[in-house]
């Protein structure tokens, strides 16, 4: 009777409620507040990163959520320098823009292969390996002499530096109780969004003051020195148990251990057919609704700044380099911290009010109320961009109106990511996937029309619509905070990993 309570709360929950490992005592771990710990960690400190130190965490935490910001900070950082590129190679400005558009799609693609190899050989090999790719390919760019070998190491770029986006929110869940999830998945997930506006103003300087080809070393060097302090500090997070009682498959008693490239113990073996998990994924409502929302919300509220920056701000404004880089970055880095500081604590604050209401066994979607400010502050900012440009106002009117956007995509960002994992954590690779996949595909499309779209109409007309197309989408999250609940249970949770 016992364990088929435990299989319907966990099919309720996600797998997050998992008992203790009957080989101890048999008594559930409880959080601050009294409520039961989920997961449950099992009886292993080392292993079980659950059990590891809040410092140990955190420092694990840090350099993944950095790995996070260099995959949009690579891609991105000679984005303010399209114009010295273009002349250097004899190409169009347009056509420079591609070989950032082809790094996106890479970066988008690649973690379909590499994230179901996380789930059987662990995260670190992963890590260490797809990192040295993006080191080299970055340095190929930086002394490639013509187009097309830049623009293949340019692919290169994207596979090596789409780690930290592919896979990183599973580290995040493999280490914090799901009652944390809104805190420090925040901190991964403003990293990652901030990436590329940092990258906006680095790349503004550097071309300035270096030259285009630095816009490639400095990615280079940055990531060489992360991937060094990775190889000696990173340890592995992958834990398998069994999916009801806790048990684990592992036997790790030295940090050493961790450090290594052994597979991980585990009875699985990687099959073919583990690329398509992802995909499985987006049967789900849950997945479906919010992963796709967020995709269009990420290329409005940051994606479409970057890419049409140097057009706007150049032609319109007369900016150089440097300044565009200032107009974009700073204004995009401001407005999501701001964002986080009001959106991941929070989301854990709506979780743990809705525990008091059901003892502790609140449902994932009572996080999903911590959105609606964001869900009307990021249209509101890119329609104050769009309308400043094309009345062409002072420039700090499409400045602020970045810096709103980016303030309401963090509100929904970091709320999304912590639900799809409260949702399906032994699936938290896949749903880091199919986000990855789903904002880059979207956002790698916008360089192609927008600008072209604001010269046949106007910039408050096209950039209008595409905030109409945002809002609109939130009606999927309504949804889930309606029915997302009801829709799982009747679903039952997925088949594979759930050992993780």
């Amino acid at each position: 009777m016992y364990t088929d309570d435990v299989e319907s709360k966990a099919s309720a929950h996600g797998h997050e409620f998992v008992p203790e490992n009957p080989a101890s005592d048999g008594a559930l771990k409880l959080d601050p507040h009294g409520y039961p710990l989920r997961p449950q960690p099992s009886d292993d400190p080392l292993a079980d990163p659950l059990n590891w130190s809040p410092w140990i965490k955190l420092f694990v935490l840090l350099q993944v959520s950095f790995l996070g910001f260099l995959g949009p900070f690579s891609q991105g950082t000679v984005n303010s320098a399209f114009i010295p590129l273009a002349k250097a190679m004899n190409v169009t400005v347009t056509v420079a823009s591609y070989s950032t558009t082809i790094a996106i799609v890479f970066a988008g693609v690649a973690p379909l292969v590499y994230s179901p190899i996380s789930n059987v050989y662990g995260r670190r090999p992963v890590y260490i390996i797809i990192t040295a790719v993006g080191i080299a390919a970055n340095a190929g760019c930086a002394v490639s002499q013509s187009w097309a070998p830049l623009l293949v190491a340019r692919a290169f770029v994207g596979i090596g530096t789409s780690v930290g986006m592919g896979i990183g929110a599973s580290v995040v869940s493999d280490m914090y109780f799901m009652h944390q999830r809104g805190l420090y998945m925040g901190i991964y997930v403003v990293f990652v969004t901030n990436g590329a506006h940092v990258a906006a103003i680095v790349g503004g300087f550097t071309a300035k003051y270096a030259g285009w080809r630095w816009c490639y070393w400095v990615p280079t060097i940055i990531l060489g020195a992360t991937w060094l302090v990775n190889l000696f500090c990173l340890p592995e997070s992958l834990y398998h148990r069994d999916s009801i009682t806790g048990a684990s498959h592992e036997n790790t008693r030295s940090w050493s251990q961790l450090f290594n490239f052994k597979r991980v113990s585990t009875q699985r073996r990687l099959s073919v057919w583990d690329i398509t998990h992802c995909f499985i994924m987006m049967k789900y409502p849950s997945v479906l609704l919010a992963g796709f929302y967020y995709s269009i919300a990420f290329g409005a509220g940051t994606v479409l700044f970057a890419v049409t920056g140097a057009a706007a701000f150049g032609s319109i404004y007369q900016f150089d380099t440097a300044q565009v880089g200032l107009a974009i970055g700073l204004s995009t880095t401001v407005g999501a911290t701001l964002g986080e500081l009001v959106s991941g604590s929070v989301s854990d604050k709506f979780l743990y009010f809705a525990n008091k209401r059901h003892g502790g066994e609140a449902e994932p979607e009572a996080r999903l109320h911590a959105t609606w400010p964001g869900a009307f502050i990021l249209p509101a900012g890119v329609i104050i961009e769009g309308v400043c440009l094309q009345y062409r106002t002072h420039w700090s009117g499409p400045v602020i109106g970045v810096g709103i956007a980016a303030f309401g995509l963090q509100i929904v960002s970091t709320s999304i990511f912590a639900y799809l994992t409260d949702c399906y954590k032994p699936q938290s690779a896949e749903i880091s996937t199919l986000l990855n996949f789903g904002r880059l595909t979207f956002s790698f499309t916008l360089g192609f029309y927008m600008i072209p779209f604001a010269q046949t109409t106007t910039y408050g007309i096209a950039w209008a619509v595409l905030a109409i197309i945002t809002f609109s989408l939130y009606s999927g999250l309504v949804l889930l905070m309606w029915k997302g609940a009801e829709w799982r249970k009747k679903l039952g949770r997925p088949n594979f990993d759930r050992t993780l």
